[in-house]
């Protein structure tokens, strides 16, 4: 479905610049998501505007979102990485990628500052780069805008490139990859001693920015992405052996297969939303570049699956491997279940459900695999916060 047909008569909710990207210290402020999503997979108007407006007033976590908070500073061409992952200048990084996609369009733009800024992708665990995504996907230079803009305010670096290690095991796919991560992480004890170790030393995750000490998780995926543990950041060899397609296909194949092995699991879902968000960057950038970006992806992803413990066993993954084939399936049965969860994913509270179904309804009507089909049907819950939370922001 085009996206001028999905979002109609409510596209008028992703204008609206009168709250903050975040809320509650870093919580992202997922309402436009939730918005093109629900839009996308089929919801009516009316639904779409209750579910923005009940969020708007108090979130699944329990929280109102928060109005935009003004900035002092004017961001420039000239200083704009001045100021990358301080998680400040929100406003002012805002209204400078605004004339920047005013001035050159969203896919010029996009193409300037996204392959840079996506070197910091995993901040705000994924969800400036699922915001850009959702963006690009849209047509929507304003949401494009805010999404540069909450790029460089979140920005916590995946891989230093210029220094990045070609893999030493020798992979023909990212399943493939991934397995051999899974085997590494169950026979390997000094490696996972390692990964132990950084995500001990607390304050190195205050010394990043301190909210991240507040938040757990984003401050264990940070820690973890800074310790330059090459087991989890080498270029696979499998990106130069294929074309783009193809690297597209096995990348989606390999995040379903994760997600299956952990079905509903909150952490292991943003890897399949936020592949969605890097193809759409991927799509307008030029092939060299969209490599680099299937680069960060699998680096960060794999940053993200140790830092939270959600690595598989490799038993599991070729068990699930084998069952769920790369063969189309009938696409007539496969849309009647589709249409089934996406009218199941109409009524949660909880956003990260529709997009789950949105992104693989979408990777399904490109290749009818039956993983995908299954994988959306396999609902997560808004995860409880953790004890930090009875703490002030440190914004």
């Amino acid at each position: 479905m085009s996206p001028h047909r999905a979002l109609g008569d409510v596209s008028d909710l992703l204008e609206d610049r009168s709250r903050h990207i975040e809320f509650n210290g870093h919580l992202t402020n997922h309402v436009k998501h939730a918005v093109i999503a629900l839009a996308a997979i089929g919801a009516p108007e009316a639904r779409v505007r209750e579910y923005h407006r009940e969020y708007s007033t108090l979130t699944p976590y329990g929280f109102p979102l928060e109005p935009a908070r003004p900035s002092d500073r004017v961001i420039t061409g000239d200083n704009w990485r001045d100021h990358l992952g301080r998680r400040r200048h929100f406003s002012a990084y805002q209204d400078f990628f605004e004339v920047e996609v005013a001035e050159k369009g969203i896919d010029t733009a996009v193409g300037e500052y996204a392959p840079e800024l996506l070197r910091g992708w995993i901040g705000a665990f994924t969800h400036a780069a699922i915001h850009l995504g959702w963006a690009v996907w849209a047509r929507h230079p304003g949401m494009a805008a805010e999404a540069l803009a909450y790029l460089a305010f979140s920005y916590v670096r995946v891989i230093d490139e210029t220094d990045q290690t070609p893999a030493t095991a020798d992979a023909a796919d990212p399943v493939a990859s991934v397995t051999l991560l899974a085997r590494l992480w169950d026979d390997d004890a000094r490696f996972r001693a390692r990964v132990d170790d950084v995500i001990a030393d607390v304050n190195a995750f205050g010394e990043l920015h301190p909210e991240l000490s507040r938040s757990g998780l984003q401050a264990r995926v940070a820690g973890v992405a800074g310790a330059g543990l090459t087991e989890l950041t080498d270029r696979p060899r499998w990106l130069t052996d294929a074309d783009l397609p193809t690297i597209r296909g096995r990348v989606r194949r390999a995040a379903t297969l994760l997600y299956l092995a952990s079905p509903g699991d909150f952490v292991v879902l943003h890897l399949i939303t936020a592949l969605f968000a890097l193809e759409r960057v991927a799509d307008v950038v030029d092939s060299a570049t969209a490599v680099d970006v299937y680069n960060l992806y699998w680096a960060g992803a794999r940053i993200i699956l140790a830092a939270e413990a959600k690595v598989p066993t490799a038993s599991k993954l070729q068990e699930l491997d084998a069952v769920f084939t790369d063969v189309a399936e009938d696409a007539t049965n496969g849309a009647e279940d589709f249409e089934l969860t996406a009218r199941r994913a109409w009524l949660e509270d909880e956003e990260h459900n529709p997009k789950l179904v949105f992104v693989l309804r979408s990777w399904w009507d490109d290749r009818p695999l039956s993983l995908y089909r299954h994988a959306a049907a396999q609902f997560t819950q808004t995860p409880d916060l953790p004890a930090t939370f009875e703490e002030p922001p440190n914004d």
